[in-house]
């Protein structure tokens, strides 16, 4: 460790919102500071999203989880904010930085309350995503059944709790904040959506399910931290969070986020993206973006969809530019959504 990446006496005050878990994503950087020689302090900030339990849609959904803790860090209450990226608006705030991007947690979704093998038809699966509504009415397709999504919304125990009540058969949660607050009780699963592993496991005494990326594309930045900071922090401070930062994690939610942007679609748009970070090639990297759209996006993103299924593709390359990577997928989708679709010959 270098003189630089440790000032021991320092203090660093981390601000987050005060869920259980953002506290506990807080809680993991906070560790990974001290282990650099910081001390630091937690900082708990209520967001417009922690108190108005109006669907994210209704209160405006981008950004309804961060302004108030990037206020924060413009007021200088905080020297660095830790965000989900997900909940993140994908255009830049003046002054702001996202230093760091720590190694990715498990970005897949988990069905709770169910297995697939035990779906039925007419089950109602908690979701306040439209992403997720739009892909469990194709599972549900593809399985033959009808799957009803009801919007719920809540802290990862509240959600848990409306399925153990039986007043939703099943919700789908982040298999990232469900390890990150220890409530996957699953073994270690390879990072390959299509391992051996069927992802059975329970979540606080229900049956669960990981699903694989085949099933259900995870949001842009999905399981993805975000270290925030103002332009002002001393140069130290910003030195030792920039160790923080993972090549993987960035490259591949730069190319997700771009991918979103490009769209001009928000958080709460029925849009999944995950690349994967194949390969490295001295400033060449090797990606490979799946993409799910629901086809409203030509006109309403955060309409959800109930008659065409959702276009889903998958694209690879090599690029020095992983934002350019996801731009140049979102207008290659575009340009075919675009395109009149021919009619079927008799």
């Amino acid at each position: 460790m270098t003189t630089e990446q440790t000032i021991t006496g320092e203090t660093v005050r981390i601000g987050a919102r005060t869920s259980p878990l953002a506290r506990a994503q807080a809680d993991q950087v906070a560790a990974l500071l001290q282990a650099r020689g910081f001390a630091t302090e937690f900082v708990g900030i209520t967001t417009t999203g922690d108190v108005d339990l109006r669907s994210l849609t209704q209160i405006g959904g981008t950004g309804v989880f961060v302004s108030a803790v990037r206020e924060a860090l413009y007021e200088r209450r905080i020297d660095v904010a830790v965000h989900s990226l997900k909940d993140l608006p994908t255009a830049p705030a003046a002054g702001l930085e996202v230093v760091a991007t720590p190694p990715r947690e498990d970005p897949r979704d988990v069905l709770v309350g169910r297995t697939l093998d035990t779906l039925r038809d007419g089950d109602r699966i908690g979701t306040g995503a439209p992403r997720r509504a739009i892909q469990l009415a194709e599972l549900g397709a593809r399985l033959g059944i009808r799957l009803e999504a009801v919007e719920i919304r809540g802290n990862v125990d509240t959600r848990i709790g409306r399925a153990a009540a039986g007043e939703v058969d099943a919700v789908i949660l982040a298999a990232a904040g469900l390890r990150r607050l220890g409530r996957l009780e699953a073994p270690e699963l390879s990072e390959c959506d299509k391992c051996a592993n069927d992802g059975l496991t329970v979540v606080k005494g229900l049956p669960a399910q990981i699903l694989s990326v085949d099933d259900l594309i995870p949001a842009p930045g999905q399981a993805v931290l975000a270290l925030e900071i103002h332009e002002s922090l001393s140069h130290a401070k910003k030195a030792a969070m920039r160790t923080l930062d993972d090549l993987a994690a960035r490259a591949e939610s730069l190319a997700e986020r771009a991918f979103l942007a490009t769209l001009e679609a928000g958080c709460t748009a029925p849009v999944g993206a995950r690349a994967v970070l194949e390969g490295v090639h001295g400033t060449s990297l090797d990606l490979t973006l799946r993409v799910v759209i629901g086809r409203t996006v030509l006109n309403n993103l955060s309409e959800s969809i109930k008659t065409a299924p959702p276009l889903r593709r998958r694209l690879s390359g090599t690029t020095t530019d992983a934002s350019q990577f996801g731009a140049e997928a979102a207008k290659a989708i575009l340009d075919e959504l675009r395109t009149p679709q021919r009619p079927r010959q008799p």
